[in-house]
């Protein structure tokens, strides 16, 4: 019953350049606690909040807080085994839609901070102690039918590190914001409103596509979608679950790199390391070779060739694994330097559930799993972490779950113009319906669209940078001759459009594609509005989804 814990997060950066972040060094670059808001967006106003970690200034004791969000726990031995926690260390968030409630936590290595909605958790202690955390795989967990989620943290005299992950799971949505002592600021836009069902969605669609069971990392109560585990903790609960579902593309890439030499950047004082195939191994000379992985094996990043430790195998463990879940392995052969982040989750097989959860990220970024954080040398992240050696205040933001039951508060917070913007979560609306969309990653589209009809979506931000182009999913089944344009205004239906592209038929309502346009620069935050012209009556296009472009 006791939960796989990482003490420290093994990021691909850790690997590569491996510290000692667990241990609090003789000169303080922080302060000795960090104030933390928890902000409540849930839709829901009985949210409570967990701390839990290795207390670095206590001999790494196992480390709580109390409900009062400031004074430490330290739990003693208990006599037997799964013992409830002897003080309340739930800490009741403020009202959806009301101010932050402010904590303070003590310096703590492989901290987590967790979340629940309507229900506390429940923590048991471990002769030791050993504290036994909550679980998603244990169906005779406490906690099993609760909706919970957490984020992670390193808070050591060096730094502190954070992050959102989606690593063992999707439930509720976190945003993170970390402000530095200069007044400087990291964001972490995280998971939008309503990403649980567009996930979840998405996996029904995958597997209606491919058969391969990615329906069965949706985990429902009441008639709700609870949580959508990632492949590693759908193959927990189910250990058939996407066998042999690589198996042609390892084939695939172990017959390539016989004759084709494989380079691996480790990234670090090891530098770019080359290997090939031979006698079915594929072999780093000097370093190390790795056997055939199952889809568990990639899946986890940490099994069967890849139960390797924080070494050189290990930094090249970390690329071989990134490559392999955004199956980019076969078609690159420089990694991770030559890759091409447009091109993650697009070959087939993939990690369907990582593809998703970037895809239904505000801005991207999210562990789906753990070497998320694998990028080009100078490359964009794509981890969803922040850090500082000077935290000053660290906010976390809890948004709301589509489905739950409740009904989002109104907070002014914005949408960012160059995350993928679904289009059936208009503001408002004239003309138009919803409807279930075949397309790759399911959830809805909008559809009986046609000319005069509009979609609003309120508070869209741009930037200081601005966007000088428009792209939007689109299908059209019209009849021949029929066609129209897709436009874009702010601010107001009847604005002269910023730019626009015409669509004809495109094969069926369900054929779809991305079709991109020039626009005039656009800055500032704004209510987007698509609307929809054409010469005659009849619908002409259906919308998925739409982004922006610098």
């Amino acid at each position: 019953m006791l939960s796989r814990r990482a003490l420290l997060k093994v990021s691909a950066a850790t690997l590569a350049a491996p510290a000692v972040l667990a241990t609090a060094g003789p000169a303080s670059a922080t302060a000795s606690t960090l104030s933390i808001d928890l902000v409540n967006n849930t839709g829901s106003n009985t949210v409570y909040a967990y701390v839990s970690g290795l207390a670095l200034d206590n001999n790494n004791a196992w480390c709580l807080v109390r409900s009062d969000g400031r004074t430490p726990y330290y739990p003693t031995s208990p006599s037997a085994t799964g013992t409830p926690l002897p003080v309340d260390c739930a800490i009741p968030l403020n009202a959806s839609g009301a101010a932050a409630r402010r904590i303070t936590i003590p310096r703590l290595a492989g901290g987590r901070l967790w979340f629940s909605i309507d229900q506390k958790l429940t923590f048991l202690l471990n002769p030791g102690p050993a504290l036994v955390e909550p679980s998603v795989t244990n169906s005779s967990d406490p906690n099993i039918d609760i909706q919970w989620a957490f984020s992670e943290f390193t808070f050591n005299a060096s730094e502190l590190y954070a992050n959102v992950t989606a690593v063992d799971f999707v439930s509720i949505p976190v945003g993170l914001k970390l402000t530095n002592t200069s007044g400087g600021t990291q964001t972490v836009q995280g998971l939008p409103n309503g990403a649980l069902d567009t996930i979840c969605a998405g996996l029904t669609a995958q597997h209606a596509a491919d058969g391969q069971g990615w329906d069965q990392l949706i985990v429902t109560s009441g008639g709700q979608n609870l949580r959508a585990l990632s492949p590693t903790n759908g193959i927990v609960r189910n250990s058939s679950l996407f066998s042999g579902y690589y198996a042609s593309y390892v084939d695939q890439v172990w017959s390539k790199y016989a004759s084709t030499p494989l380079t691996v950047d480790t990234q670090a004082a090891w530098g770019a390391v080359t290997g090939t195939v031979s006698g079915g191994l594929l072999t780093f000379p000097g370093v190390g070779t790795f056997a055939k992985p199952s889809a568990a094996d990639i899946f986890s990043c940490n099994s069967g060739p890849f139960a390797v430790g924080n070494d050189e195998m290990g930094a090249i463990t970390a690329r071989l694994t990134a490559a392999l879940n955004r199956s980019t392995l076969l078609a690159n052969a420089n990694q991770p330097d030559g890759e091409n982040p447009a091109a993650y989750y697009t070959a087939s097989p993939t990690n369907h559930y990582a593809r998703l959860v970037h895809a239904t990220s505000l801005d991207g970024r999210g562990y789906a799993f753990p070497y998320d954080d694998v990028v080009p040398s100078g490359g964009t992240d794509q981890s969803g972490a922040v850090r500082d050696s000077n935290p000053s205040l660290l906010t976390v933001t809890l948004g709301a779950v589509h489905g739950s039951g409740t009904t989002p508060p109104s907070n002014g917070g914005s949408t960012s113009a160059f995350s993928t913007i679904q289009a059936a979560s208009y503001s408002s609306q004239s003309g138009t319906q919803t409807e279930t969309t075949t397309d790759t990653g399911g959830g809805q589209d909008v559809g009986y669209i046609a000319n005069g009809d509009w979609l609003a979506y309120a508070n869209v931000d741009f930037g200081s940078g601005g966007a000088t182009q428009f792209v939007a999913r689109v299908a059209s089944g019209a009849a021949t001759g029929v066609s129209g344009l897709v436009q874009v205004a702010l601010d107001s239906p009847t604005a002269t459009p910023v730019g626009s592209f015409a669509l004809g038929s495109t094969g069926g309502w369900q054929s779809w594609q991305t079709v991109p346009a020039n626009i005039s620069k656009v800055t500032g935050t704004h209510t987007v509005y698509l609307t929809f012209a054409s010469g005659q009556p009849a619908d002409f296009v259906n919308l998925h989804w739409f982004t922006f472009k610098a």
